[in-house]
């Protein structure tokens, strides 16, 4: 072979050489993309982080143009976790299924659709807003364990992007990573939203309001707004139990839990605090306008007619206390102080109204603050 031969021979492999290199510093690259990409999506604790991952930061990781999700949820027990803001913000790119017919006749073999939109009708039928876009897809099933739980779609305006003769083993692993998440998200959540919950009455337990008064109190304090308290106590509760029995009792606490969640805002906290005496927090409502939806509450008890699991009809009352603060006055108090001020004038006023004559409302003014509006005595 001459020594021209050899060269050219020497330059071609120093030039493969170089591109096997710069190939493998591609792959290592998006390895670890692929890695911190898992990192994010393992460390979702909420549904909510977990969807923004998937349908905003996968479509920047991945240089696509867009990212849908289909989500199997009979029970809307996974939009019961979202708020209608997220919701309304993706409606086109999330969808949420109620029965698991669509992903049957999508994934009839449980394996991935790809390829130019226009050769996937399938996908078109599954996100009717992807009709006229151009380019290639790839619709992936979510898969827990055997059952289908949801659709992965990524899109990108390359026609050669996805197509039948690339491997795609790492967006498989991808969708495979994004199931699990959403299952673990949804169970995590709802765990800890039982944790919450007063399981007689459905309303909110005492850990959860003490929890969260302090929330609401950093919020109102940023806000320069009030943030009210009432105390409701029901009058001669232990002679229902005592008369017609403690399943009477409970009957009494759930009708009255639902009862104060259906006559708040949304915005509302209303916690079981204990036994028979219930909490509503009220954020950014004044000292005049807690007294008046205590007044409308007081009122609403007194004329449910409850009864017995004999049938037997009785009228209950309520005591109810209120107390008002303003946390951004009291910028050197602690949230924990002002918390517990609130929640001891609350109590100190539902006292005042037991033995005032009860079914009645008292208002007792914060210490340290100078009475709002017109507060009863």
């Amino acid at each position: 072979m001459s020594t021209t031969a050899l060269e050219r021979e020497n330059h071609e492999l120093k030039r493969t050489l170089r591109l096997m290199v710069s190939k493998a510093e591609d792959n290592e690259v998006i390895q670890a993309g692929f890695f911190a990409l898992e990192l994010q999506l393992l460390s979702c604790k909420r549904l909510k982080k977990l969807l923004e991952a998937v349908l905003v930061d996968m479509r920047t990781h991945f240089h696509i143009c867009s990212v849908d999700l289909l989500l199997l949820d009979p029970e809307h027990s996974a939009r019961q976790l979202l708020e209608p803001e997220l919701l309304e913000e993706h409606a086109n790119s999330l969808r949420f299924l109620d029965n698991s017919q669509l992903l049957n006749r999508l994934f009839p073999r449980k394996q991935m659709l790809v390829g130019p939109l226009e050769q996937t009708p399938q996908i078109c039928s599954a996100f009717p807003h992807t009709t006229n876009r151009q380019g290639s897809s790839v619709l992936l099933p979510l898969l827990h364990g055997e059952y289908l739980i949801g659709a992965l779609h990524l899109h990108s305006k390359d026609p050669e992007r996805y197509c039948h003769k690339y491997r795609y083993d790492y967006v498989i692993h991808t969708a495979a990573m994004v199931a699990l998440c959403i299952e673990n998200c949804i169970n995590h959540e709802n765990l800890h939203r039982l944790s919450m919950i007063d399981m007689l009455t459905k309303v909110m337990n005492r850990r959860s309001f003490d929890q969260d008064i302090l929330r609401e109190l950093s919020r109102t304090r940023r806000e320069d707004k009030p943030l009210s308290c009432l105390f409701l106590d029901l009058d001669h509760f232990k002679k229902v139990n005592d008369t017609f029995g403690h399943l009477s009792g409970d009957q009494v606490l759930r009708t009255l839990g639902q009862l104060l969640k259906s006559s708040v805002r949304k915005t509302d906290l209303v916690a079981r605090y204990g036994g028979e005496e219930f909490a509503i927090l009220l954020p950014g409502c004044d000292e005049a306008a807690a007294e008046h939806l205590a007044e409308v509450l007081r009122t609403k008890v007194q004329s449910l007619v409850f009864r017995s699991e004999n049938g037997h009809p009785f009228r209950m009352s309520t005591s109810i206390g209120c107390c008002t603060g303003y946390p951004a006055e009291l910028l050197e108090w602690s949230f924990p102080d002002i918390a517990n001020e609130l929640i001891h004038a609350a109590d100190t006023a539902v006292y005042k109204a037991k033995h005032g004559g009860r079914n009645m409302v008292c208002v007792e003014p914060f210490p340290g603050q100078p009475i709002y509006g017109q507060a009863q005595a």
